[in-house]
């Protein structure tokens, strides 16, 4: 891992307070604490953990030229610390002193863009962080002078708080790229405002936001059904979001309707000062500090309702910085150091181009009506119709066209031989196409058809239950679809994928494919799949080099590098080890670290490799695993399913993994887990890529242990029968849970705690912190009193368990597992992510997953633009070509 520089540790030392501009994880420093001076530490979701520096490094000011221009800036003007500053706190309760003398380093071009601006006097969006900026040119001052002073320009939040002479080389500031400034003709540097959204903006700028048919859709290979897909889950979402944004006019107090336009740049993710969420579009905006506020804190406050994810106080009971409502207070000196942000005095501020989102919300409901894409938003626009018949029989004539490309679940990601299949298929149904067209019958090739389903396309009979599905928390993330749980039976499911080798457990709620490469697998995934369900693909293994995932491999290539450990028995943390203590204790009892009372360890390796560096780390096992996923066009980065592909390449990625889960088997205890109950706001597939056991210890009382565990979590016979041959060998026992019930399962946990004389903490959840694993007793009281069921699943070797974004989940070791994860975003369960992202930034600011790092209403976003300009396009194309045709004609 690249060590951080010099500057980047001195800036940590001065500062250690939260970020709010998270930067390109590629080029991140983390710095990593002092090991302790103790054996086990305990771990607790109250402690503050060190914030990671995130910084962005530009390639002119990163390279050491030969001419490049220092500047000395006067002690008066910036080196005394003002009253201000002394409330400005360090992450530690200390306030942050200003140095005594700042250097600071301009490359040629910034010079030389410095010395055109001060020429021409032309207004510029500010190209440099605040500290940067050139102070006016010293002047002779006389008595006879009535010249006004000229205040100096405002510096942001984060330019005033960093020590300035470390600062240099970020690229972080409130105002780049944001705030308008301008020389006037004596050369002093004044802020004439801030840029027009719709004036403005580039056609560079535009084609970020706007479907347009010069610009290539970001997601790649995307066809006409992937594209229906999409739009059918997602496009729901979208239009609640673009409701929820068009809120924000009609929220904003300032008598100013100015509306600033605050340019999405490379790199850089704005995030809300107040709940950590990632600002999409309509903010708000303080002019003198930056200060950024999204608009659900908006609306909170002027509803005035308790405050969200309340940073953590100190033992004076208050917090400085910070209003009653845990706003930070103004940094501009002019106006003392408790200034609070008055609603009136904010800014509208929007990121996205232009009137691209208005744009965008009218095309997706046109496209949906013209492709016979179902609607249930409920607005106006869901309820136009086409009267055009022709272009009706067109758009039919193209979607039965383009169901011959999906019936092998053909992508970009098929092989040769799937293409010549698909070739042979396409010529075998172009006479059955024509002869239907020819006499008006309702054909549609490449399915299986039962006499209900006739003629229908799968498109639209996929949601031919849309009157069942339960709509649940209206109000706060908008309507959260939940379909009704399906369970079918081989004799169903054989009928909508003959062919496809498949079992069906948990009483025929869980589907376990067999093989794991069938092409036309995905059919019956997305059966079960958009009803919130766990899929498990099973022989993932023969895709994969097992050899690179052995105990033995890891030790020998890593097992010198120190890491973290944790005792799962105990829940503490054992500093600092090298990791061959933890991978030899794999194979061998008498290998493993001892506890106090002298006896060994239940451990798990804790966050390794770190998700950012995993394929920097582990560059030919990241290549094998991408190789082997099941349902790439799902797992893959690039798959045509994970819609976070559609995110365009300058925004900051969300952090998928892939992230591996290596620790012990903890059959003997089976009241503790190796992962305790938590839920994830994206999906996740989970690889088991080595089980074994021990050879140095009698093994009887732990193959006892695991069958009587699997028993005991509930597992129906079909898996118990498969557990007890002597070809498998379990590795883990997994509980997930409805997404639909996590709130049961809240109120059950927070009743037991009340139970045992514990009190609620506020901004607390039972299920995020991961305190609580469901043992027998509290899974049976679970069912009794509320009537939640889990799907009880044994992972063994070369088994791939797929985990609905929202759904609740837990795992036990039964015996040594090494695991690696890949999270993705599909369009079925895009209704929870965004749920989610509104549940996590009512955390405390202190845990772990307050801080969204998904990005989803971008995601969304762009999605929908990418499904809109295909399917477009696509129209446009047939339409020229039939033109065509009738000219020749």
């Amino acid at each position: 891992m690249e060590l951080p520089t010099q500057a980047q540790q001195e800036m940590l030392q001065a500062s250690e307070f939260k970020l709010k501009r998270s930067l390109d994880s590629g080029q991140l420093s983390v710095l990593r604490p002092e090991p302790k001076s103790i054996i086990e530490i305990h771990i607790s979701n109250d402690d503050v953990k060190r914030p990671c520096l995130e910084t962005q490094v530009s390639e002119s000011e990163n390279s050491l030229e030969d001419h490049q221009i220092i500047h000395n800036l006067p002690q008066e003007a910036e080196s005394v610390p003002n009253e201000q500053d002394e409330h400005e706190e360090n992450g530690k309760g200390e306030p942050i002193q200003a140095t005594s003398e700042v250097t600071l380093v301009l490359t040629a071009e910034e010079l030389r863009l410095d010395k055109e601006y001060r020429k021409s006097c032309l207004t510029f969006r500010q190209h440099l962080p605040c500290f940067k900026l050139q102070p006016p040119p010293a002047q002779e001052s006389s008595e006879d002078d009535n010249t006004a002073v000229i205040e100096p320009i405002p510096k942001c939040r984060e330019c005033r708080r960093r020590s300035l002479a470390t600062a240099s080389s970020d690229v972080y500031c409130r105002f780049y790229e944001f705030r308008r400034l301008q020389y006037n003709e004596k050369g002093h540097l004044i802020v004439v405002g801030f840029p027009n959204p719709y004036s403005e903006p580039s056609a560079v700028d535009l084609a970020i936001w706007q479907p347009d048919e010069q610009t290539e859709p970001t997601s790649g290979f995307m066809d006409i059904q992937v594209c229906r897909y999409i739009l059918l889950h997602a496009g729901d979402q979208f239009c609640y979001l673009w409701r929820q944004e068009a809120e924000a006019l009609k929220l904003h107090e300032n008598p100013d309707g100015t509306i600033a336009w605050k340019k999405a740049v490379q790199g850089i993710r704005e995030i809300c000062d107040v709940c950590d969420t990632t600002l999409f579009n309509y903010h708000w905006t303080c002019r003198s500090c930056g200060f950024g506020v999204c608009l659900d804190c908006f609306k909170d406050r002027k509803e005035g309702q308790p405050r969200v994810g309340a940073r953590r106080k100190n033992a004076g009971g208050g917090q400085k910085g910070c209003d009653e409502y845990h706003w930070l207070v103004c940094t501009h000196p002019s106006g003392g150091p408790n200034q609070q942000h008055v609603l009136a005095d904010l800014m509208l501020t929007q990121i996205i181009a232009g009137d691209a989102l208005n744009v965008l919300g009218r095309l997706m409901h046109e496209v949906r009506t013209l492709w016979q894409v179902p609607q249930v938003c409920g607005c106006l626009l869901s309820k136009q119709e086409i009267k055009d018949s022709q272009l009706d029989d067109l758009i039919q004539d193209m979607i039965k066209e383009s169901q011959l490309k999906q019936h092998t679940s053909l992508s970009s990601l098929a092989s040769e031989q799937k293409l010549h299949q698909q070739q042979k298929l396409e010529e075998l149904h172009s006479k059955k196409l024509e002869f239907a067209r020819e006499r008006g019958i309702d054909y549609v090739p490449g399915r299986v058809w039962t006499k209900e389903t006739l003629g229908k396309d799968p498109i639209t009979s996929a949601f031919d239950n849309f009157k069942h599905i339960d709509f649940l928390r209206k109000g706060l993330a908008g309507l959260r679809r939940f379909l009704p749980p399906r369970a079918m039976t081989l004799a169903h499911s054989t009928q909508l994928a003959p062919g496809v080798p498949h079992e069906w457990l948990c009483d025929g709620k869980l589907l376990r494919l067999t093989d794991a490469m069938h092409p036309d697998n995905r059919v019956l995934f997305q059966e079960v799949w958009k009803c919130g369900q766990p899929v498990m693909i099973s022989e993932v293994a023969r895709s994969l080099n097992l050899s690179l995932w052995h105990p033995q491999a890891f030790c020998a290539d890593f097992g010198e590098k120190p890491n973290d450990l944790i005792n799962c028995l105990s829940g503490n943390l054992v500093p600092n080890q090298p990791m061959k203590h933890f991978w030899e204790g794999f194979q061998c009892m008498n290998k493993r670290l001892l506890d106090a009372n002298g006896k060994p360890m239940l451990l798990k390796l804790k966050d390794w490799p770190p998700g950012d560096d995993f394929a920097e780390i582990l560059p030919t096992r990241f290549a094998d695993l991408m190789k082997g996923l099941p349902m790439p066009e799902y797992t893959l980065r690039s798959g045509n399913l994970n819609i976070a592909s559609c995110l365009p390449k300058m925004f900051v990625p969300p952090d998928l993994g892939p992230k591996m889960y290596n620790a012990y088997g903890s059959a003997l205890h089976p009241d503790k887990g190796t992962t305790n109950l938590h839920l994830d706001i994206s999906d996740a597939v989970n690889i088991m890529v080595y089980v074994g056991i021990p050879q140095d210890a009698d093994n009887k009382p732990q193959l006892a242990a695991t069958q009587k565990a699997i028993a005991l979590g509930g597992c129906d016979y079909i898996t118990r029968a498969r557990c007890q041959t002597s070809d498998v060998l379990p590795g883990a026992l997994w509980h997930i849970f409805p997404a639909r019930d996590a709130d049961k399962i809240r109120d059950l946990l927070n009743r037991v705690t009340l139970e045992k004389g514990y009190r609620l903490e506020p901004d607390h959840d039972p299920i995020h912190d991961q305190n609580w694993y469901l043992d027998d007793k509290l899974r049976a009281r679970l069912f009794t009193e509320y009537g939640v069921e889990g799907h009880p699943i044994v992972q063994c070797l070369g088994d791939a368990v797929f985990i609905p974004a929202g759904a609740p989940h837990q795992v036990q070791n039964l015996h040594n597992c090494i695991k690696v994860a890949e999270d993705f975003v599909s369009p079925e369960n895009i209704t929870h992510c965004y749920h989610l992202t509104h549940e996590f930034r009512r955390l405390s600011h202190s845990h772990t997953n307050h801080e969204d790092k998904l990005q989803i209403k971008n995601i969304i976003y762009h999605a929908i633009k990418d499904c809109c300009t295909i399917l477009t396009r696509a129209l446009d194309e047939r339409i020229d070509l039939e033109m065509t045709k009738l000219k020749e004609d």
